[in-house]
Formats: C-alpha cells, sequence, structure tokens
C-alpha cells in the first residue's frame, strides 16, 4: 500500500510539474548553460529524477521531450537503466527516427545492456516497425526466452511480407522453444498471408489451426475469407459459413461483409444477396461488400439499385468510391460521373482512391472537362503526387487525345511505377506514336524499371499501329529470350493483327497453327478482321468457322464476314449469314458516338433522328458534301455493304454517328474551337475522307477515337497516315 501511495504522489507531483518538464525540454534546444542548469535545478526542487521525467514524457505522448531529456540525461554522466532504455526505442518507433533507434541498440551492446529481456522486446518491436526484418530476427535470435506477444509480432509481419517459408521455420522454431502460441498468433499469420497475396498458405494455415484444437474466432474467419474467395473455392467458403452458423459468429459484422465478399468473388450471387438480406441491422461495410460482389458479376445495375436503397444510411467514401468503380468497370461511365457529383453534394470528400476509379468514366466517354476537374481537385487536395491518381491521369489524358498532358502528367510525377509507364506507352501507341512508345519502353528499362507482360502488349500494339512489322518480331521474340516473359493470348493477338495488317495473312495464319496453346477469339478475331481489310474470303472463312464456335453470340463476327462477301459481290453468301444470325436471335451492334459541349455529353446513334438538333444537323451536313464534291470528293459507296442504288447509299453513309456527332460539334462550339469523338466502332473510310475533309474546311482540330485508335484531323490530314 505504501508503493502505490507513492507511486500516486508521484503522478499528481508529475501533473502539477508539467509547465516545468516543459519548460526544460525547451531549454533543452535553445538555452544556454546558465538558463538550462537553473531549469534542471528547478526539476530536482520536484524530487523527479531525470528518468523518471522520461517515463512521465512517454506516457504523455510527449516523445520529442523524451529524446532531448534522454540526450541531456547522458550529458550529466547518469547511465541509463534497462527501465529508460526501452521507453527511448519505443519513442523512436513513434518518431520514425530509424537510425536514432539503430544508435540506441548500439548503446544497449556496449552499456551490457544487450542481453536484457525488456530491452531485446523493445528493440525487436522496433524493427518490426521498420520492416527491417533481418535486424529483428537477428534481435529474436538473442532473447533468452521469446515471449508470445513478441513471437507473435515477428511471425505475423513476415506473414504480411509474404516470406512464406521464414514465416513457417519461424513459426515452428518458436513452439519448439516451448512458446505457446495463442489465438492472436495464428490470426496474424492468416491475416499476413492473405494480404500478402499468399491465398493458399492463408487457408491451409487455417485448416491446421482448426485441426490442432484451437477455435477460430470472428477474426480467424474474417481473414481466412478473402483469400478463399481470391482462391475462387465456393465449396471451402460454404464450409466456414456452416462452421460461422454453428458457432453463433452471424451478428459479427466483419464476418458478414467477408462472406459476402467471399460469394461475390466465387461469383454465387444468390447466396451472397442472402447473407446479407439475413442480416438484423444493415452495416456500411456490409452495405460496401455487396455492392463490390454484384459488380464484379456483372450485375451492376442491380448495384446501383442497392446503392440508392441505402442512400439514407452514414454513407462514407469507401461506399461511394466502390459504387463509382463499379459504374467505371461495366460501361456505365455516364453515371460515374452522376454519383461523384452526388458524393460531393452530400458532403462526402473524395479521396486519393476515388479519383483513380471516376478518371477512367472521364477517358472512356473523352469527357475532357470533367477529368481536368477531378485533376484540379487532386492539385487542391494535395493527392495529385499519388502514384495511382498520377497514373490514372496520364491514362485519361491519353484517352481524351491529349498526349501532351498525358506526358506533362507523367513528367511531373514525383515516383513512378509499371502502371504508370504502361499507361503513358498505351496511349502513345492509342494515337499511333509508335517510336515515342518504343522510346519509352526503353527509357523504362534504362531506368530500372522491369517491363511486364503488359509493357510488351504496349509495344506491340504500337509497332502494329505504326506497321513496323520487323521490329514487332524483335519485340515479340526478346520476351521470353530476354526478359523472362512467356508470350500470352494477347501478344499473339496483336502478332497476328501486325501480320495481318501489314498483308501478310499467310504469315499470321502459320503462327497461329504453331501457337503453343489453344487460340481463343481475341487471336482468330484478328485473323478474321485483318482478312476483312484485304478482302481476303478464303482465310476469312476459316477463321470465321473458329470464331463462331468460340462467340457464337458476338453479332460483330457474323458482320465481318458479311462484309468480306459483300465487298466481293457475294450476295447468296451475305443472305446466308444474316438468316444465320437471325435464327440465332442476333442483331448487328448499332453504331454510336459521343460527344463533350459544354460539359454535356451527347450521344448520336447511327440512322436515329431523335436528336432535338438533327434537322441542323443534316442541313449542315448536306452544305458540307456540296462543297466537298466541289473539290473532288466521291462517296466511298463500296463501305455500303448493302445490295442498293448508288443514291441510297450515299443517304446511309450521311448517317453514321461519327459525322452526325462531328457537325453537332461545328454548330454548338466558336470557330477554331477543338473537337473530339468517340466512336463504339471502328472509323469506316468515307467518314475518315469527310472528316479530314471537315477539319481543313472549318479550320479545326479534331479527334476522333474508334475501337482501334486515335485520329488526329488537322489541315485535311489524319495522324494514322491512312494506315490504321
Amino acid at each position: 500500500m505504501a508503493v502505490a501511495g507513492e507511486l500516486s504522489w508521484r503522478a499528481v507531483m508529475a501533473r502539477q510539474a508539467l509547465p516545468l518538464f516543459e519548460n526544460f525540454s525547451h531549454c533543452l534546444c535553445s538555452a544556454t548553460k546558465a538558463s538550462l542548469s537553473q531549469a534542471h535545478a528547478h526539476i530536482l526542487k520536484t524530487g523527479i529524477s531525470l528518468p523518471e521525467t522520461i517515463q512521465i514524457f512517454s506516457k504523455l505522448n510527449h516523445f520529442g521531450h523524451v529524446i532531448r531529456v534522454f540526450s541531456y540525461m547522458l550529458t550529466q554522466g547518469i547511465v541509463p537503466d534497462s527501465r529508460v532504455l526501452p521507453t527511448v526505442i519505443k519513442t523512436c518507433a513513434a518518431l520514425s527516427a530509424l537510425q536514432t533507434g539503430k544508435q540506441m541498440h548500439c548503446f544497449a551492446l556496449v552499456s551490457g545492456l544487450g542481453l536484457d529481456s525488456v530491452v531485446l522486446s523493445s528493440l525487436l518491436h522496433m524493427y518490426v516497425q521498420f520492416d527491417h526484418l533481418k535486424d529483428a530476427r537477428n534481435v529474436f535470435d538473442k532473447l533468452p526466452q521469446p515471449g508470445v506477444v513478441t513471437s507473435s509480432a515477428l511471425i505475423s509481419r513476415f506473414a504480411r511480407k509474404g516470406r512464406v517459408k521464414e514465416t513457417k521455420e519461424l513459426f515452428y522454431q518458436t513452439r519448439d522453444l516451448g512458446v505457446e502460441l495463442n489465438l492472436v498468433s495464428w490470426n496474424g499469420m492468416i491475416s499476413g498471408f492473405n494480404r500478402s497475396g499468399s491465398y493458399l498458405d492463408a487457408v491451409l494455415m487455417f485448416q491446421n489451426m482448426h485441426l490442432e484444437g484451437l477455435k477460430p474466432d470472428g477474426t480467424s474467419v474474417s481473414s481466412v475469407l478473402p483469400a478463399v474467395g481470391d482462391l475462387d473455392m465456393p465449396l471451402m467458403g460454404i464450409q466456414i459459413h456452416c462452421y460461422v452458423i454453428k458457432q453463433g459468429l452471424g451478428p459479427d459484422k466483419f464476418v458478414v461483409s467477408a462472406l459476402i465478399d467471399m460469394y461475390g468473388k466465387c461469383a454465387c450471387a444468390s447466396e451472397m444477396s442472402g447473407v446479407f438480406n439475413e442480416m438484423d441491422e444493415v452495416d456500411v461495410g456490409a452495405c460496401n461488400a455487396l455492392v463490390t460482389g454484384l459488380s464484379r458479376n456483372g450485375l451492376v445495375d442491380n448495384a446501383l439499385e442497392v446503392f440508392k436503397q441505402f442512400k439514407g444510411m452514414d454513407l462514407n467514401v469507401v461506399s461511394w468510391t466502390s459504387m463509382i468503380a463499379s459504374c467505371s468497370q461495366n460501361g456505365k461511365d455516364m453515371e460515374a460521373l452522376e454519383l461523384f457529383r452526388e458524393m460531393q453534394i452530400e458532403g462526402v470528400k473524395p479521396n486519393s482512391v476515388t479519383i483513380p476509379c471516376l478518371l477512367p468514366a472521364c477517358g472512356n466517354i473523352a469527357a475532357l472537362l470533367h477529368g481536368k476537374a477531378a485533376h484540379c481537385f487532386s492539385l487542391r487536395n494535395g493527392i495529385f503526387n499519388d502514384v495511382y491518381v498520377g497514373s490514372a491521369l496520364i491514362d485519361m489524358y491519353a484517352k481524351c487525345g491529349r498526349m501532351l498532358a498525358s506526358r506533362l502528367c507523367f513528367d511531373m510525377m514525383p515516383n513512378r511505377n509499371l502502371v504508370s509507364w504502361n499507361s503513358l506507352m498505351a496511349g502513345y501507341a492509342m494515337h499511333g506514336k509508335t517510336f515515342e512508345a518504343i522510346n519509352i519502353f526503353e527509357l523504362m528499362q534504362r531506368c530500372g524499371q522491369k517491363p511486364d507482360h503488359v509493357s510488351f502488349t504496349c509495344v506491340l500494339s504500337a509497332c502494329t499501329q505504326g506497321g513496323l512489322t520487323e521490329e514487332g518480331w524483335f519485340y515479340f521474340d526478346s520476351m521470353s529470350r530476354n526478359h523472362g516473359v512467356e508470350a500470352r493470348m494477347e501478344h499473339y493477338s496483336c502478332m497476328v493483327t501486325l501480320l495481318g495488317r501489314s498483308g501478310r495473312l499467310e504469315e499470321a495464319y502459320a503462327m497461329i497453327k504453331q501457337m503453343p496453346f489453344e487460340p481463343d477469339s481475341c487471336v482468330w478475331g484478328a485473323l478474321l478482321s485483318s482478312c476483312r481489310v484485304h478482302n481476303r474470303v478464303d482465310l476469312g472463312e476459316i477463321a470465321a468457322k473458329r470464331v463462331f464456335e468460340l462467340e457464337p453470340r458476338n453479332p460483330g463476327n457474323y458482320i465481318l464476314l458479311s462484309n468480306i462477301y459483300a465487298s466481293k459481290a457475294m450476295w447468296v453468301e451475305v443472305d446466308m449469314v444474316r438468316d444465320m444470325m437471325r435464327s440465332r436471335g442476333l442483331k448487328k451492334n448499332p453504331g454510336y458516338s459521343w460527344i463533350e459541349i459544354k460539359n454535356k455529353v451527347h450521344m448520336l446513334l447511327a440512322g436515329d433522328s431523335s436528336h432535338p438538333q438533327m434537322p441542323q444537323i443534316i442541313e449542315k451536313l448536306a452544305k458540307l458534301t456540296v462543297e466537298m464534291k466541289k473539290s473532288g470528293y466521291v462517296p466511298h459507296t463500296d463501305f455500303v455493304l448493302q445490295d442498293v442504288e448508288e443514291q441510297d447509299k450515299e443517304q446511309i453513309l450521311c448517317g453514321h454517328s461519327e459525322k452526325l456527332a462531328v457537325v453537332l460539334g461545328l454548330l454548338n462550339t466558336k470557330p477554331g474551337f477543338p473537337l473530339q469523338v468517340i466512336k463504339n466502332l471502328r472509323i469506316c473510310r468515307d467518314c475518315h475522307a469527310v472528316i479530314k475533309f471537315i477539319s481543313d474546311f472549318e479550320k479545326r482540330e479534331i479527334f476522333v477515337r474508334d475501337t482501334n485508335r486515335f485520329h488526329q484531323f488537322k489541315g485535311g490530314v489524319c495522324s494514322c497516315g491512312d494506315y490504321w
């Protein structure tokens, strides 16, 4: 009782003397020797020593004062004991002062405290916090008898870093030393393996834990379920769900969210909805998991409906960001932009995750003004330097036709990752800037960044756009030979397109036959598309047969074969293909284009007359057609693949959506203002010729992005060099 009373008295004295201590600490920084001595004298009068002063500052989280008092204590010849040194080491960890912490380690070694268990435990926790696992392991090996807390901390961190072999060795070594690892230890390993992507190890550890008689709790279950989902193991997930029910873990909101997430990853939409509907009280985390799960399974409309139902809840930034990401990834770009606006109206502030989720939607529909607004938001809120924000901006500006702005964002990034490099390369490839893409590919390697399979897809795509066949072969061959990257389906698809577009169709077909795995619809589709460019019937029929087997519900493939027949006036075969489409309930995908005018995105369909300005559009287009014919323009009616009169063919060409969008832009913007259009199909040669004329006649710079690449029209010339 006397000891307790003394401690209580000292605590009261410490509180009363706190201003005195802080004055003393500040004197350590700037005061003269005389005033410093005077301040120290005042401290001594309280009856509290310098080591006790350090403890007081530590408990109050005044870590800067701890270091200063410790330094002063050493100048006074006071040797720290095994109570003071651990406190200072913990302070170094709190201040992220690794070098000072290492100095404390050296001090412990030379002062004879290097084998003290408390000191060693403090050093181990410090090194673990700094991810200096080699140093942490060395300290651990010097511990005379490791404790369960220290052992669990080190094991968990090794697991989190994905160092599976070392984690398991440490785990079994610790048990051999007689340390009784508890539920927290096992949970740390399971969670660590899951976070590091070692999903199978997380599941196996969970099973071993159960086999050894330990009873998994809510933390165990919520840690292993994400790994089960990523491994697509629905049967394992169902077994864990049964365990949750038996053990009464259903009310645990983290367990429920993890179950919903797992079922979503395993494409079990009904089970996912069932778990959500059984909740007694709806939780924001569960709502987020349900929205993400529905979107992951292509049920984005259902996700939007669920999101709208729970808008009355206190939805957080994760909720809004998840829904924006879902829309961006599933073709609901307009909805993503609207959600971003509503989010801010609701007072929820977007963060460095929200912006990269929104920007793809801006790029998909070339909503440049919205993209610029998101860019300004990132600058105002200090998140522009985030590597994911920067990479998304590079991609957005490239898709909006602004490669100069895209490159500027890249150059301004303080740190770059592989996604940053790949985004810039993909942008250059999309714009047909082949040599710029190749230069970035080479620069990336000189900067020490190793290319991955996406990097090679970008550089091969660039070679395809530029028709650089030999260079394409060089990079394709160097993938495995020089970089250890095995060619994937997308690389073969790029090569087939490259060879096919350049007229080397037999070589492209030979390459398909020599592939080490079965070609998919993309590879056969690339050959079919090339056959359409060169009107090659025999190979086109071979490619069409295979692609019909792989994608029987894709109308685009039937249209390509039909167009090949039509180009050769094989109308019987054209009718046969169209009858095949009708029998399978397929319709041609309508051509449509987007254009952003005064912060509003307009969508126009080919042959559609519903737009309120359609009479003015038709009138303007007719006037332009007259001017074009005066200059020698002849409509490319061979691209109307229908057996109709020549005049009717010209009328059909006038209704193509990209022409309508360009003319709408002319009518609603000032002279000289650049226009940007996005087309959901490949631009036809007639539209290409017309827009080249308009760019010169109207003195406009016009950007058109089709499914193949970007076309930049200026002064009657296109950036593609008429090769696309």
